[in-house]
């Protein structure tokens, strides 16, 4: 084996994000061409510095669009499962789960710790430069009988999560998003990457 097929065969997402002058679309062609599940085990090995760098690449990539997230083809009612992993020191995995219902994008997140935090709910709506904003304050009435029952973002342990959250989401390859979370429009420095699955 040549040197420069080990050195392909040893790149992960992580290590490409060590190199200083790394850019969005080597990103987007080293994820692009892995499979679903190695993909989400390179994304959950990313550190909280990782996905900040990430987020940073990522600025003025092309649009990621509501079609790019869950195309209209599905139809409604068909449910897109996102995997991530967020920059907090505990419960990081996690998943977003999102459809088309009512002429909107809805979704919530599905995670271990739904029972004290809510499902968190949000509407998925085009925000400025191409990126992708999840948005918590505007909750829909009710997700599919399969999901779990909306509820305000306002209670008092949702609120601490989810309260006047607005999520923005920049593309990084075709299925990845990396995200930022913004609390009263001020950038509260958290971040997670999102692999469809």
């Amino acid at each position: 084996m040549t040197t420069a097929a080990m050195a392909t065969s040893s790149t992960t997402l992580s290590s490409l994000l060590d190199t200083p002058d790394v850019t969005q679309p080597q990103l987007a062609a080293h994820l692009d061409a892995l499979d679903s599940e190695t993909r989400r085990s390179e994304i959950h090995a990313l550190s909280g510095k990782a996905q900040k760098r990430l987020w940073d690449v990522c600025k003025g990539a092309p649009a990621f669009t509501l079609e790019d997230l869950v195309p209209a083809s599905l139809g409604e009612g068909k449910e897109v499962i996102y995997a991530g992993k967020n920059s907090l020191a505990m419960f990081t995995l996690f998943e977003k789960r999102m459809m088309r219902k009512g002429g909107e994008i809805i979704g919530y997140n599905f995670q271990t710790m739904a029972w004290f935090t809510g499902p968190g709910y949000f509407t998925c709506l085009q925000a400025k430069d191409g990126e992708i904003l999840f948005d918590y304050t505007k909750v829909p009435a009710q997700g599919p009988t399969e999901w779990p029952t909306s509820v305000p973002n306002t209670g008092m342990f949702s609120k601490l999560v989810y309260g006047n959250m607005n999520d923005y989401n920049r593309r990084v390859s075709k299925d990845v998003l990396i995200g930022s979370a913004f609390r009263n429009g001020k950038d509260i420095h958290s971040y997670y990457v999102l692999s469809r699955r």
